[in-house]
């Protein structure tokens, strides 16, 4: 499978003629707070994976939309989102599977995964299936959440500050997901700017 790093803009379309997995180069305020990418499956047998990770310090806002488009049988689509949000930061996420009737036999999966660190913090999630086809499997989960006290807690007790203790549980929830990432280059380039 390649690996693709992905500049969004406000409608970016790109169409899967092999295994790819689809890096999304995710960007709060400094431009166009509007980023979508349609990922469309017109050869059969083919698989993408499409990769979100964001991380928004106080204020910050982003809006994203991904879209995985079974045009076609027997491709699979695995969607995954995790971001972070500091105080007063903002997130809006629209993730659609769209399985169109010629598309048997195709699996599509999206998750939208953010961890809440700050006050005042505004997180709007929308998965959105539209099936057509009958023989298919599509599912889709998201999770907000807060940082867990009892890990500070754990994490305290071993020696760090509140604060570094909130920084490696952040480390960790976005880790889980950068990890996947299978290009080493692309892998640190994004964690570089999430300062992880």
């Amino acid at each position: 499978m390649k690996t693709e790093f992905i500049k969004l803009g406000e409608n970016t379309k790109v169409k899967v003629s092999e295994d790819t997995q689809f890096v999304l180069d995710v960007k709060a305020n400094g431009g166009d707070l509007n980023q979508s990418i349609d990922v469309v499956f017109e050869k059969s047998g083919v698989s993408a994976e499409i990769i979100g990770v964001f991380k928004l310090l106080g204020g910050e806002e982003i809006g994203l939309r991904t879209s995985a488009i079974h045009k076609v049988p027997n491709t699979q689509c695995f969607t995954h989102i995790k971001g972070v949000l500091m105080d007063k930061s903002s997130s809006n996420y629209v993730g659609k599977i769209i399985i169109e009737k010629d598309a048997q036999q195709t699996s599509s999966y999206l998750e939208d995964n953010i961890l809440v660190v700050g006050e005042g913090t505004n997180n709007i999630s929308q998965p959105i299936l539209e099936i057509e086809a009958d023989d298919v499997r599509a599912s889709h989960g998201a999770t907000t959440g807060r940082i867990n006290k009892d890990q500070l807690f754990y994490l305290q007790s071993r020696g760090l500050s509140e604060e570094e203790a909130q920084e490696v549980i952040i480390e960790g929830f976005l880790n889980s997901l950068l990890n996947r990432i299978q290009d080493e280059t692309i892998r640190n380039k994004v964690k570089e700017r999430l300062n992880v």
